[in-house]
């Protein structure tokens, strides 16, 4: 079946210059070509977007579906039904925000594994999903009430095959101390030097890459020499951090937008405010630093559920472009996730993801949030939707 998504205004996020007039052909799952829109022909399957401006689907690289912005701990000791329901709501909500492909670096139960193949069998409406299972975490370490408590080298690759079992796309492990754990610190090193070195060997061994949550302190040198695919966060990172992060393959994934939220959110403990408050001038100075140094970022939204404007706007924040923004919440994010060939442009050949929203987030990045139309390989998931 062949579609054609006629476009106001047409950004693919190749870094092109927004085209006007154009329309997108779909046929089946993928993008056939994109052609004037004076060529539909007549009678075809039309799909009318010309008073919006239209954009791939965006891609969330760093995402928790049980857990909203408040007291993680607390939500996290909901009973495992309840937590399963609540990650569906969050999954259908996130595709409507228009993220039409989701890392989800975390959750409790393995739900992701459960929420992933009900969205890939249709039961439920969801984002594509590259899933991790249970983040591994110290006896006692940051989010010890989210994941897998792992200690040594030895069960440390017993860790990693469990999730590997589960059939996970890659692996989380928590790498620093964090934000919304009492009495953890977010510049930490959780695990030693030889435990990093097991994870990401035996991911690796297994085709795997790993996520190290790293907000800042000595973990991220033992990381980037391990050979961790992303480093989370990094709120806390000196410029030379930041050099050590650009001189080698990793990505860093920032997530601006839930330390705001926590910052003035009545639910968020005490502790983890205190903390939030105490790093947020130093994280603008960490994307200004990874701008210069041409580090290679992707963003995602954390427990801000949808938000991926903020993330963008974060970033033009500290001097990014608006079409960078936008390409660090797309093509960034397909390239960080191996799926850079198959999404994150509006090209031929690739996966039919498109959104459409009302404004022109080049003039506006927070037009983002204003998603009115989603499609996820070539399905129709939601018209005329209500912004996030």
């Amino acid at each position: 079946m062949t579609k054609y998504i006629v476009c106001g205004s047409l950004i693919d996020a190749t870094g092109a210059e927004p085209q006007k007039n154009k329309a997108i052909v779909v046929e089946n799952d993928k993008i056939k070509a994109i052609v004037d829109a004076g060529a539909v022909p007549t009678g075809a399957e039309k799909i009318d977007l010309s008073d919006r401006t239209v954009l791939p689907g965006l891609i969330d690289s760093h995402e928790h579906l049980i857990v909203d912005p408040g007291d993680e701990a607390a939500q996290c000791a909901e009973t495992q039904n309840y937590l399963a329901m609540k990650a569906m709501w969050n999954a259908k909500a996130i595709l409507k925000a228009g993220i039409t492909t989701m890392r989800d670096v975390g959750e409790k139960y393995f739900i992701d594994v459960d929420v992933k193949r009900c969205i890939e069998t249709g039961l439920i409406q969801g984002p594509r999903l590259l899933i991790s299972g249970h983040p591994l975490i110290r006896t006692g370490g940051h989010a010890h009430f989210l994941g897998r408590e792992t200690d040594g080298v030895s069960d440390m690759r017993k860790a990693v095959r469990e999730q590997l079992k589960q059939g996970v796309d890659l692996i989380k492990i928590m790498a620093s101390g964090g934000m919304s754990t009492k009495g953890s610190l977010p510049d930490s090193q959780e695990f030693s030097t030889e435990e990093i070195v097991a994870c990401v060997d035996e991911a690796r061994r297994n085709g795997r890459t790993v996520a190290a949550h790293l907000h800042g302190g000595p973990a991220l040198k033992v990381c980037i020499e391990a050979g961790v695919h992303t480093v989370e966060h990094g709120i806390l990172y000196t410029e030379e951090d930041v050099k050590l992060v650009a001189n080698s393959p990793t990505w860093l994934v920032f997530t601006t937008g839930v330390g705001m939220v926590a910052m003035e959110s009545p639910d968020t403990p005490a502790h983890f405010k205190a903390k939030a408050s105490a790093a947020h001038a130093n994280g603008l100075k960490v994307r200004k630093w990874a701008k210069q140094h041409g580090v290679k970022v992707a963003v995602g939204t954390d427990t801000n559920h949808g938000r991926m404007d903020t993330e963008a706007w974060a970033l033009m924040e500290a001097g990014w472009s608006a079409m960078e923004a936008i390409q660090a919440c797309t093509i960034k994010g397909a390239e960080l996730c191996g799926l850079g060939s198959k999404t994150g442009t509006l090209e031929a050949g690739k996966w039919a993801d498109v959104i459409a929203v009302d404004g022109d987030p080049l003039s506006n990045v927070r037009d983002l949030r204003n998603v009115t139309f989603v499609m996820k390989a070539g399905k129709v998931e939601f018209a005329n939707a209500a912004a996030a």
